[in-house]
């Protein structure tokens, strides 16, 4: 019996399909800079301003912060997490491949002692650990390779994997009474 095709997934392979079309006639158009803003005030509570988007990020009560939000780790995990199971989707649907499901799992070893600045201790993960479940009935190799293909061209996977050259330029003004 023939799986039916979520309308939704139909939508994201067309839209991917019409973006590769127009990339490959004008690939200036596919050229973009993201740019966002975070801002603490009081405490440690922070906003974090993006296309028209905002979210609070705060620090666990334990460490002075207020709890009125995740903390940045959370993002960063929720980051990678999301961009490989919409990248994975994404790749599958290009392909043709029918994916019911796609879940990513990470985890992720910390010393705490490293973000208070404490001797001894990294402030980075010691460790990332990945995991991707994928509910198909594709072929097992077919899947497999396709998961490939979409880690090599994930921009948050890759982020976390490799190096990258990072600028940084800091001003300084005095706080008005």
């Amino acid at each position: 019996m023939p799986r039916e095709i979520d309308a939704r997934d139909i939508h994201a392979r067309e839209g991917q399909l019409r973006a590769i079309a127009v990339f490959e006639r004008r690939p200036e158009q596919a050229r973009v800079t993201n740019r966002g803003k975070a801002e603490v005030r009081e405490g440690l509570t922070c906003t974090y301003e993006q296309d028209g988007h905002a979210v609070t990020i705060d620090m666990p009560g334990a460490v002075g912060g207020g709890d009125l939000g995740p903390s940045p780790g959370y993002f960063g995990r929720a980051a990678i997490c999301s961009c490989l199971a919409i990248g994975i989707k994404m790749t599958a649907l290009r392909e043709g491949l029918h994916i019911a499901s796609v879940r990513v799992e990470i985890a992720q070893d910390f010393d705490n002692r490293g973000v208070l600045a404490m001797p001894g201790a990294r402030s980075a993960p010691g460790e990332t650990r990945v995991s991707i479940g994928i509910v198909s009935l594709e072929e097992g190799a077919r899947i497999r390779a396709m998961i490939d293909r979409a880690l090599a061209h994930d921009p948050w996977f890759l982020a976390y994997r490799d190096a990258q050259p990072v600028t940084m330029a800091v001003s300084i003004a005095a706080e008005a009474m």
